[in-house]
């Protein structure tokens, strides 16, 4: 009996040790009306330029959030297009900071990542984001606008074509011609080929009227962005082989006269590689306006390697310049050499047999 009572006892103190305990105990919660930081910015109309790539661009800064007590607080800035209600937007981490400064390269990928037009202005809203975790909902800043002129840090598209009557595929945009591209400025797109005598403008996607490039008239170039917009004029041509070049940085656009008198004419030239057993050609085509010009469809079930090759044997091939660019889907090749390494897949795939361009246009 003594027994028992002292366990009664003991128990009576545990419970009371664990009331007293839960007396002491505080529960600190966020306010349900959390105060948001508010946010400005140094600038409201901004132009990048890559030549000032590591100088600052901006600065944003805000008022710390209110929660209603102390707590470890993490802000991230946002950045979307305007009205697009933040869907998509990009972010840059900003820990505890009440400010963030970003240089105009950094600025500039990041607006890259929203596919804003490049050298153009583009109208983004910008707003800052306050975090305390625990379950705690995040608070935002009222968006500011911003007005941006990012330039591109690689074009948007794979190659251009031409349309027009001074090409082969004449005013029929599915049929337009790819163009090829320079490997040391990814933003000129070249084509040297023969033209008949009339006039063409350089489209982005194959079968669409816009993008497009043509003449603004006054020996510029005028850009088509979207449906809605005024159509350019044409570049007007004469028959006879050219070298025409659209510089999409520049926005200029250059045709010099190409000497294609002593370059030879192939009766066949193909792709070659492990996919064949190295044996014969699987043959490309060619036109009668620009025999030298050659196009295959093709997939690749697997990662290969393969050359351009003529149809008669290994005299005449060509592969990459050297080492380095034999995984480039574009640029200039040469004759024997190394092998292109290419990743499986479905291309289109065009070289020119008088300056050995090349590109591999993923499907």
């Amino acid at each position: 009996m003594k027994n028992l009572i002292k366990n009664i006892l003991l128990l009576g103190s545990v419970v009371l040790m664990l009331a007293a305990c839960k007396k002491d105990e505080t529960r600190v919660v966020a306010k349900s009306d959390a105060t948001a930081p508010a946010l400005t910015a140094t600038y409201e109309n901004l132009v990048l330029n890559e030549a000032d790539a590591a100088a600052e661009a901006i600065m944003f800064k805000w008022s710390k959030a209110d929660y209603g007590y102390s707590a470890a607080i993490s802000y991230t800035v946002e950045v979307a297009k305007k009205d697009s209600n933040f869907v998509n937007a990009k972010s840059v981490s900003a820990g505890a900071n009440s400010q963030l400064v970003l240089t105009v390269g950094a600025f500039n990928s990041l607006l890259n990542q929203l596919n804003l037009v490049g050298f153009a202005q583009n109208d983004v809203e910008v707003r800052v984001k306050s975090e305390i975790g625990g379950g705690v909902a995040p608070v935002y800043s009222k968006s500011i606008p911003l007005v941006v002129s990012p330039y591109l840090d690689k074009p948007a598209y794979q190659t251009l074509y031409l349309v027009g009557d001074g090409t082969f595929g004449q005013w029929d945009n599915n049929k337009a011609t790819p163009v090829f591209r320079d490997p040391a400025n990814a933003f000129v797109f070249t084509f040297t080929g023969n033209f008949s005598n009339g006039a063409f403008k350089f489209l982005g996607k194959l079968g669409q009227w816009y993008p497009s490039w043509g003449s603004n008239g006054s020996g510029g170039v005028m850009f088509r962005e979207k449906d809605a917009d005024p159509d350019p004029a044409n570049f007007p041509i004469t028959s006879g082989y050219h070298k025409v070049t659209l510089n999409l940085r520049s926005n200029t656009y250059t045709d010099v006269p190409y000497d294609a008198s002593g370059k030879t004419t192939y009766a066949s030239i193909g792709i070659i590689g492990p996919f064949t057993d190295w044996g014969s050609i699987i043959p490309m085509t060619n036109t009668t306006l620009n025999p030298h010009i050659w196009t295959i469809d093709h997939t690749f079930d697997s990662d290969t390697e393969m050359k351009f090759r003529i149809a008669e044997g290994w005299s005449v091939n060509w592969g990459p310049a050297n080492d380095g660019t034999a995984s480039d889907v574009y640029g200039v090749g040469g004759n024997g050499g190394g092998n292109f390494k290419v990743k499986a897949g479905s291309y289109t795939i065009i070289f020119n047999d008088m300056t050995a361009e090349y590109v591999f246009i993923k499907k």
